[in-house]
């Protein structure tokens, strides 16, 4: 009897299967119209992913910039627990994961970030449903690029690495690809405003959105 061959493959969240910035824009706008800050504090607000490392961190610098009376400690408390309702998961994206899935895909979703936020994010849009597992930074104890935590997500699939029909989807050069690459599984870059060059880590595909990336999968 032939052993049925099992494909899988690993997402990245933000910005790959949700749209963080488009989300944190939104949650900056409402931000800056309930606190009547200048409408130009949008800008500000929404560059956390290139500035801060830590919602702490951003916090301390929106605080420090507005000089805002709230302690770090609320204003963190207010971020965290609004900012996931701005997300939202195209019908495309899950209509594509339902569809891998039905043809016996294991999926899983490898983010970066602290627990309780993405969980937030994933549980907002009802992700959780469509995957077999999401393995977050925190929770795994390493983060992409490293090798660690695609072998815990790996595990959790009940899969190989290094696995011919194993796949990595990210928009990441440097934590999704590399880290896929190095991981030993098949990559698919979601390409952003960045553009690829010789030095980059090469990706096996380049896709122009997660929803292109998932129709390849589905014809592989």
């Amino acid at each position: 009897m032939t052993k049925q061959v099992v494909k899988f493959a690993f997402f990245d969240l933000d910005n790959t299967l949700v749209d963080q910035s488009g989300a944190l824009r939104e949650w900056a706008e409402q931000f800056v119209a309930d606190r009547g800050i200048d409408p130009a504090a949008v800008d500000f607000l929404a560059v956390k992913s290139t500035t801060a490392k830590t919602w702490t961190e951003y916090a301390s610098d929106f605080k420090r910039h507005f000089g805002l009376a709230d302690s770090v400690e609320q204003l963190v408390h207010d971020v965290t627990m609004t900012y996931p309702h701005f997300f939202v998961l195209d019908d495309a994206v899950s209509e594509g994961l339902r569809r891998l899935r039905a043809e016996g895909w294991r999926l899983g979703v490898i983010t970066n970030g602290a627990t309780t936020m993405q969980n937030a994010k994933i549980d907002r849009v009802r992700l959780r449903g469509l995957v077999d597992g999401v393995f977050v930074s925190e929770t795994e104890g390493a983060r992409k690029p490293e090798r660690l935590i695609f072998e815990r997500a790996a595990a959790g699939l009940g899969v190989q690495l290094d696995h011919p029909y194993g796949w990595m989807v990210g928009d990441s050069l440097e934590a999704d690809i590399a880290g896929g690459i190095g991981a030993g599984l098949r990559t698919i870059w979601v390409q952003n405003e960045r553009a690829l060059t010789a030095e980059d880590p090469q990706p096996h595909h380049v896709c122009g959105s997660v929803a292109d990336a998932l129709k390849l999968l589905a014809d592989a």
